[in-house]
């Protein structure tokens, strides 16, 4: 409810941004109510469109975007009769399956954290977490919540030693993101922790790189390049490099000379520093998670999910990608420094409340 009224706010003090009119549903089809109001169509911006897109009519150069939340968004829609494209029973769809997720993964999370901590430090991660500046979308039709709920699902499911059903959620976190894929070496690393590396859980675990390859196939099958879907990436026009690896040293000097050459009056300078910054952020909250003997398992999945898209040649994105990288939150709440945890709690609301109003009015914020 307090992210609605954001985004009312953001309706009273900016217009939508001239020249992106295409991120939002109504480039596609006409206005119409309930999903009209300012309080509800800006939640499907920019990834929303094309999630809702496959979800009605498959893919077509879209491939960058992984089929397990547009092929829910299509199922539940069924049941309410499909309707159109971008239709009230689509939309509403792909946001009850985000809130519901969220939902869901928040009191998994909370007994997921209870394994290692106490209440406390439980209570504590989930705020910090809901308070990440780009924590809002979690609640927008993007896949984030589907994915955070998948991905704790597995490893709780591990930490109980259910191997089958780890591997089960994991398979489907592989099918919700490309990024996926890196729980397998974490599922693997805390399987061997745990002394249960034996045949029974290996094959289990191939279920996971085998979705990956199956989904490589469609790829290929539909435009004859089983890594199109890397490729549909790069045609986003967001600078990202999906044929080479790029040094963080190399990424880190382009952002200089971004500083150097954009004027500070230009919105994207100031993302280009969020991202920046964030990487940064992000970065020593792995360490000192690591530092602080954060469950290894969990820092071997965050490390690949961290890394894999900031050696693209930008951080475009690391903000909302962080969000899923729990033991960044974990890290926080254990910092010892209160005016550390203070400054978090200051500063991270008031962007999040910043960025909000900015995406809901076209404008990329990560």
């Amino acid at each position: 409810m307090l992210l609605f009224f954001v985004v009312g706010i953001g309706d009273l003090v900016l217009t939508y941004r001239p020249g992106f009119e295409y991120v939002h549903i109504w480039k596609f089809v006409a206005p119409y109510p309930p999903v009209s109001s300012v309080f509800f169509y800006p939640w499907a911006n920019f990834d929303g469109v094309h999630y809702l897109l496959i979800a009605s009519q498959g893919y077509t150069n879209n491939f960058g975007f992984f089929p397990l939340f547009p092929a829910l968004i299509h199922l539940i829609s069924l049941i309410f009769g499909k309707g159109s494209v971008f239709g009230l029973q689509q939309f509403f769809s792909a946001l009850v399956i985000s809130n519901i997720s969220i939902a869901l993964a928040l009191f998994l999370f909370y007994q997921l954290l209870l394994l290692d901590h106490g209440q406390s430090i439980a209570r504590r991660t989930l705020v910090f977490l809901l308070l990440f500046p780009t924590s809002f979308f979690f609640g927008a039709i993007y896949s984030e919540s589907l994915f955070f709920l998948l991905l704790i699902a597995s490893f709780y499911c591990a930490r109980k030693q259910k191997w089958l059903l780890s591997s089960v959620f994991g398979t489907l976190l592989t099918l919700t993101r490309s990024i996926g894929i890196c729980v397998l070496p974490a599922l693997l690393y805390e399987a061997w922790k745990q002394k249960a590396i034996n045949l029974k859980t290996v094959l289990s675990f191939l279920m996971i790189p085998w979705t990956f390859f199956g989904y490589a196939f469609f790829n290929w099958v539909a435009t004859k390049n089983p890594l199109y879907f890397l490729e549909a990436h790069g045609n986003l026009a967001n600078g990202r490099s999906v044929d080479t690896v790029v040094l963080i040293p190399q990424t880190i000097f382009r952002y200089i000379k971004i500083f150097l050459t954009l004027p500070i009056s230009q919105f994207e300078w100031w993302i280009a520093l969020l991202e920046l910054v964030t990487f940064v952020f992000v970065s020593i909250l792995l360490y000192f998670a690591w530092r602080r003997r954060v469950r290894k398992s969990y820092l071997l999945f965050s490390l690949f999910a961290f890394l894999i898209p900031a050696s693209s040649g930008t951080f475009t994105g690391i903000p909302r990608y962080s969000l899923v990288l729990f033991p960044i939150f974990i890290s926080l709440t254990l910092v010892k420094n209160r005016s550390i945890r203070l400054a978090y709690l200051i500063i991270s609301p008031i962007l999040l409340f910043l960025l909000l109003m900015f995406f809901s009015k076209g404008y990329y914020v990560s």
